[in-house]
């Protein structure tokens, strides 16, 4: 469109909600998901721009080790304890 157009600032608008509202992503990920069905082969390697649903089985392994870390600490401080408790019985 031409500078001083009276639409310019109309057809900004649009293309400003179009590109907030994501559009054009998702008509660019339905271009891409439709091309490789008409190709029919699957690709091994996937974006990271996909959403992902995370849940407690997905974060089971770090809860192990967060639990693991609590018990080794508890053990070294109860060991902190006693050793001092004997070593104050010495003096």
């Amino acid at each position: 469109m031409l500078n001083g157009d009276p639409l310019l600032r109309r057809v900004s608008e649009i293309i400003d909600r179009v590109d907030e509202a994501g559009f054009y992503n998702f008509w660019i990920s339905k271009l891409m998901h439709e091309s490789k069905i008409e190709s029919q082969k699957i690709l091994i390697i996937q974006p990271f721009d996909g959403y992902h649903s995370f849940n407690l089985y997905h974060m089971q392994p770090a809860f192990y080790l967060l639990l693991m870390g609590w018990c080794l600490s508890a053990l070294c401080f109860i060991f902190e304890l006693l050793c001092n408790r004997l070593l104050n019985k010495r003096k």
